[in-house]
């Protein structure tokens, strides 16, 4: 099985990378990545308009996206980590049940 399904699912994950690529440069609107583009070319010009009473605003903007993005990372990897930890155990879930059932 394992044969068939790490194979089926690079070519599934690479053709998506694939339709992705070719969607945001033909239609950079109908993606997520091209519509927050679209924000911060917006965005730049209105925080730089009135310096002084937004910079304060910009720069914790700033850092949430990257706070942001990091606790996404984080949970991703540890999210995978757990998963990978139930996967590959050796311990029996029918050993677990059997216990349960004696107390």
């Amino acid at each position: 099985m394992d044969v068939m399904f790490v194979p089926s699912g690079l070519v599934i994950l690479l053709a998506y990378h694939v339709w992705l690529w070719h969607k945001s440069r033909t239609q950079p609107f109908t993606t997520t990545f091209g519509r927050d583009a679209d924000g911060r070319r917006l965005w730049v010009p209105a925080m730089m308009k009135d310096i002084d009473k937004k910079n304060i605003v910009s720069v914790q903007s700033l850092r949430n996206v990257i706070m942001g993005s990091t606790l996404m990372a984080t949970t991703a990897i540890l999210i995978c980590a757990g998963l990978g930890t139930v996967i590959s155990s050796t311990y029996s879930v029918k050993n677990v049940i059997n216990v349960q059932q004696n107390f």
